[in-house]
């Protein structure tokens, strides 16, 4: 991670933002709200936040990508997929961490992560998106506006979500001063709207259902970015 910047224990400065932020408990987003949006089913995994990831050639200053927040919230997920058996021990290690060890198991985290994220649906929008910004992945930083699973992996409730972006969101965006923050999909579109101040540009890219083809309104945005990139 091309962070210069360092902080205690010689951990970079936005290593250290993703510290702090893991350790926002789902419980600290719902506050005195009860949180009706836990999964029926592996509920403990529902409490690990899936926060996102940093590329490792990733520079303050560079782009962030937005989703809404992680699937595996619904029926299907009775049982842990062979993908959370990879990544939700690296999540938890990263959370328990001590300073000495975090940066290593950032990176271990979001190595998998970025590795995982290439075989999602949403990977069909995401890297047309890297395309027309002329990046890599590992260039990159990708962010869930809230971390946590929720039942049918519904929308999250609007105050855990505001308390979302403004404990982790905000603080985030902050240290990684990114140039851009593309949203993908109009729900996150929403939420960025509401809430982001800069720094950098906001553009949205719609999605469609299962993320199975480009609709013409997000062809228009990736061409805004093609533009911009060369």
């Amino acid at each position: 991670m091309g962070d210069p910047k360092k902080g205690g224990e010689g951990v970079s400065t936005i290593t250290s933002a993703f510290h702090r932020a893991a350790r926002v408990s789902r419980a600290d987003l719902y506050g005195i709200s009860p949180d009706q949006q836990l999964p029926a089913y592996l509920t403990t995994d529902a409490r690990t936040p899936f926060l996102g990831f940093v590329g490792h050639k990733f520079t303050a200053g560079g782009v962030v990508l937005l989703a809404i927040n992680p699937g595996g919230g619904g029926k299907a997920y009775q049982h842990r997929p062979p993908q959370d058996q990879e990544i939700l021990p690296l999540i938890e290690a990263f959370v328990c961490s001590a300073a000495t060890e975090a940066s290593r198991c950032f990176r271990a985290m979001s190595n998998n992560y970025a590795k995982q994220v290439q075989t999602w649906n949403l990977w069909r929008i995401l890297n047309p998106v890297l395309q027309a910004c002329d990046k890599e992945l590992s260039e990159i930083v990708f962010l869930n506006c809230f971390p946590y699973r929720t039942a049918g992996d519904r929308m999250p409730q609007v105050l855990a979500l505001r308390a979302s972006w403004v404990t982790i969101i905000e603080p985030l965006l902050a240290e990684l001063k990114p140039n851009k923050v593309i949203a993908l999909g109009k729900k996150a579109g929403g939420v960025a709207k509401r809430y982001f101040r800069g720094p950098g540009q906001l553009y949205v890219v719609p999605r469609t259902i299962g993320d199975t083809w480009l609709c013409p309104e997000a062809e228009d945005v990736l061409k805004s970015l093609r533009e911009i990139a060369t």
